[in-house]
């Protein structure tokens, strides 16, 4: 079974116990301790357009979390990460986005945009499910791409069938 180790800045720790449940009924993935509190990186804040570049936060904590478990690999093997922000993010291209991920590694996710603790559950699930090898999806889904937050409050908060399934295949595929 694949661990999360969760992240979370000091304006995002009040849904991490909340996105923990949803994240443990969906994927079956179990915590690795408790979350641990990491402000957002400077060297990844852009001042032209106040927001922070996810695409730098996501390899520092991914190289971060490498490096780490370098050190305690035992702990580490299997093991996913999620950093949730409360900070307004983007990747080059995009004016904005509520997240970004990196398959078999890990995902930053934004809370800045996200109106409900509902909607930060569902854009939670979305970006682990690109972590766990989902792609983009069309069919009434989670894994829809969602452009604007009245986009995102649309998509339900499950998976469909066809995401299941490809979900259930990486699974037996990894160990």
């Amino acid at each position: 079974m694949k661990k999360l180790r969760l992240f979370c800045d000091g304006g995002s720790r009040w849904v991490v116990s909340e996105v923990i449940e949803a994240l443990e009924a969906v994927f079956r993935i179990e915590p690795e301790g408790e979350a641990i509190v990491k402000d957002a990186d400077r060297d990844a804040y852009d001042r032209n357009r106040n927001q922070y570049n996810a695409s730098i936060m996501l390899n520092s904590i991914i190289s971060a979390s490498t490096r780490a478990g370098a050190e305690a690999e035992a702990e580490t093997v299997g093991s996913v990460y999620l950093w949730i922000v409360s900070e307004d993010i983007f990747v080059r291209g995009m004016n904005f986005v509520f997240g970004v991920a990196k398959p078999g590694k890990g995902a930053v996710l934004s809370i800045y945009r996200l109106d409900s603790l509902n909607l930060i559950k569902k854009e939670a699930i979305h970006e682990m499910g690109h972590v766990f090898g989902l792609q983009h999806c069309t069919n009434r889904c989670v894994m829809q791409f969602s452009n604007s937050v009245d986009e995102a409050k649309k998509k339900p908060a499950e998976l469909c069938d066809k995401c299941k399934y490809i979900l259930k295949l990486h699974a037996r595929d990894c160990p």
